[in-house]
């Protein structure tokens, strides 16, 4: 009859649950390594990062001056084809060749309230600002811009794991908001400041403009081209249509 000696099992337990912790700890470090690698080769936009625009002209404006939920604006088009306004969007178009989406700023989304948590509170709360950091959960700007400063580079297999972990929520965040940009700017004027997501000049041809006032509220502006008109708008035109947002005093 076999006998089994207690200690036998005693250090086969503690060998079995080393080896568990190890493999634990390096997929850890590796798991989202290798996540971050397979991201960005299917999404390779989220290597762009915010730059300044290639053109910092601000092209005179010919067109009329719009006022849309509680902001205003001014386009470089005269003729408007259509135009639709319901609670959370207005859609103007214009014969020129280029639509705008003009999203209402009081149904925005408060993403950084979102990835906070509304109700969280004491130990998950604290978590989640370890994760993030103050800065980045300090504004909506702040949070978006720390969106989209991240690049799947920044995920690094010797990093912490709280470093890593970072970086994968930035990521998955900036994935929604990049979308299918070929360039992100930095975009402001007098009162706002925020980014330009795509670049006018190179296909698929589409601008959306996200900015912040003093008050952290986001204003969203989106300017589709028409297929088949191209170009309709320059770089200094999106320069012409920024420097024009003012948002409108409350009476």
């Amino acid at each position: 009859m076999w006998k089994v000696k207690w200690w036998r099992v005693v250090v086969a337990l503690a060998a079995f649950f080393a080896v568990s912790y190890l493999l634990a700890a390096t997929a850890s470090y590796f798991l989202p390594w290798y996540l971050a690698r397979k991201l960005s080769r299917d999404s390779l936009n989220l290597g762009i990062v915010p730059t300044p625009p290639p053109d910092k002209s601000v092209a005179k404006l010919e067109g009329p001056r719009f006022e849309q939920f509680e902001f205003s604006f001014q386009v470089p088009w005269q003729e408007v084809e259509q135009q639709k306004t319901s609670k959370m969007i207005s859609v103007l178009s214009f014969k020129k060749g280029a639509t705008l989406l003009v999203m209402n700023p009081s149904v925005a989304l408060d993403n950084k309230r979102i990835v906070q948590g509304a109700e969280t509170e004491g130990q998950d709360a604290n978590a989640i600002r370890g994760v993030l950091g103050v800065r980045a959960l300090s504004s909506n700007y702040d949070l978006l811009a720390a969106e989209l400063e991240a690049t799947p580079a920044h995920v690094k297999w010797w990093a912490t794991p709280r470093e890593n972990t970072r970086s994968m929520v930035l990521l998955g965040l900036k994935s929604m908001e990049a979308n299918e940009a070929n360039a992100i700017y930095k975009a402001s004027n007098d009162e706002m400041h925020g980014f330009q997501i795509g670049n006018p000049a190179v296909a698929p041809f589409r601008v959306r403009l996200v900015l912040f006032d003093r008050n952290d509220r986001r204003y969203e502006v989106w300017i589709n081209v028409h297929e088949g008109r191209v170009p309709v708008l320059s770089q200094a035109e999106v320069n012409g249509i920024v420097a024009s947002i003012r948002p409108i005093p409350h009476s």
